[in-house]
């Protein structure tokens, strides 16, 4: 005889063949609006610049470059008098790997979400005595994740749902988001010490979405669950306000702050009410962010710099539900030497994950007739499913990066620069009921190169 389990706040009983096919439902559509993060979150903040990436992003107070100056503090672009243009790009390589066990069983899944480029273009100029005009465009924040040939392993040691050895499904998931900004910022020397600026960013979002190829162990279920990828775009604006105020003649301090950036996702995700297949809308929102920092010139050849970001996260929409506050401390230094530069940095990120997530993410209901957010006790926690999207789709684990870069004058209007970073490894655990355990580990590296031009 089948038990029947009944959904907490709901009054639709289930028996318990039909119970793994359900939970592996909601997980698909759980995991869909997920994205893998940077260590920073989904931001890259200034780490990929040519010359700041070397610095671990430490530019947010007296930045080397015209771009990491309209990007990150916009007050610092009176720090660039006549006309700056700067032209770069970066590789970024994750390495992230997800472990699913249960009674005995483990399995392995490696996503393939890699060789992401980020290009950068910026030019300022000062039309005025004091006051500096900037534009650009760059890649601000996304990554993605990518199971398509190594799948996700829900349920794994239930033997449920003829999924094959050890498993209840096989879940090739893929998720990818990139933000593209543009940027226009303004600042204007106030005093020799005082100086304020701002900026507008218009953002262009790309999202996907869901499945994409072979899925098993959900013949039961309605519909292609190997393909429910969806790619979907979006526009929004944000602002930046920013101040530097020069201490004394070697030491300037640094403040700034970024509105949200919210990117309204319309029809990502299908769902059934009163019989009828309707899609829901997602809201993905990069969170608010303020800055401060010290930068001094400790020698005429040595600069360093500190600089700490709160993002807040927690406000987030989407994020919130499996993202808290975060601190990042960004720490460089550059040494000159001739035409020669020399940096080094290094960046802590406090940890990210929620140790008890929402039971849904972005709002979602539900997919089909199956409400997120739901509990089955002894079987199912309320907020199971999303600690599975935490781990596979949004495992910001790593805490602790490495950078150095090399830059060479060539003339006092022409430069080239290179930087190199590494992200050290880190990994994050999650227990589940039915569905079983889920550890996450990963680390990241990324290259970039770039010109500057000034006269």
């Amino acid at each position: 005889m089948q038990k029947e389990f009944t959904f907490v706040g709901n009054v639709r009983p289930i028996n318990s063949a039909q119970l793994p096919r359900l939970l592996l439902l909601a997980l698909v559509s759980a995991a869909s609006p997920g994205v893998l993060a940077l260590n920073s979150g989904t931001d890259l903040n200034l780490s990929l610049k040519p010359i700041a990436g070397g610095m671990a992003g430490a530019a947010y107070t007296k930045p080397q470059e015209i771009s990491a100056a309209l990007f990150g503090n916009p007050a610092t672009l009176t720090q660039f008098k006549g006309f700056n243009f700067g032209l770069g790009a970066a590789i970024l390589e994750p390495d992230v790997d997800n472990y699913q066990s249960n009674n005995g069983f483990t399995h392995h899944s490696h996503s393939l979400a890699q060789n992401y480029i980020a290009p950068d273009v910026a030019l300022g100029a000062e039309i005025a005595p004091g006051f500096v005009l900037g534009a650009g465009v760059a890649v601000d924040s996304g990554l993605g994740a990518d199971y398509r040939t190594q799948p996700i392993n829900a349920g794994a040691g239930l033997g449920l749902g003829g999924a094959g050895a050890g498993g209840a499904a096989t879940l090739p998931l893929l998720v990818e988001l990139l933000s593209f900004s543009a940027n226009l910022g303004a600042a204007y020397e106030v005093t020799p010490d005082l100086s304020l600026g701002a900026a507008l960013t218009v953002g262009f979002g790309l999202g996907q979405f869901g499945t994409s190829g072979s899925t098993t162990g959900l013949a039961g279920l309605t519909g292609d669950f190997g393909g429910t990828t969806s790619s979907v775009h979006d526009i929004s604006i944000r602002g930046s306000l920013g101040a530097t105020y020069r201490l004394t003649e070697d030491v300037k301090l640094g403040l700034s702050l970024k509105t949200p950036l919210q990117y309204h996702y319309q029809n990502v995700l299908a769902t059934t009410i009163n019989g009828h297949q309707v899609y829901q809308d997602v809201k993905l929102e990069q969170p608010f962010e303020v800055t401060w920092g010290a930068a001094a010139n400790v020698t005429p050849n040595l600069l360093l710099e500190a600089d700490v970001a709160w993002k807040n996260w927690s406000q987030s929409s989407l994020y919130k539900d499996v993202y808290k506050d975060q601190f990042l401390a960004m720490l460089g230094g550059q040494y000159s030497l001739g035409n020669w530069q020399f940096r080094t940095g290094y960046s802590y990120a406090s940890k990210l994950l929620r140790d008890n997530p929402n039971g849904t993410v972005g709002g979602f209901g539900g997919v089909g007739t199956l409400p997120l957010d739901t509990g089955v006790p002894g079987v199912l926690d309320h907020n199971d499913i999303i600690k599975v999207v935490q781990t596979t789709l949004g495992p910001v684990v790593w805490e602790h990066t490495a950078t150095a870069g090399l830059g060479y004058a060539f003339s006092p209007k022409f430069r080239l620069d290179a930087f190199a970073a590494y992200a050290f490894e880190g990994s994050a655990e999650r227990s589940t009921l039915a569905l079983g355990d889920y550890r996450a580990t990963g680390s990241e590296w990324s290259l970039g190169a770039g010109a500057n031009f000034r006269f």
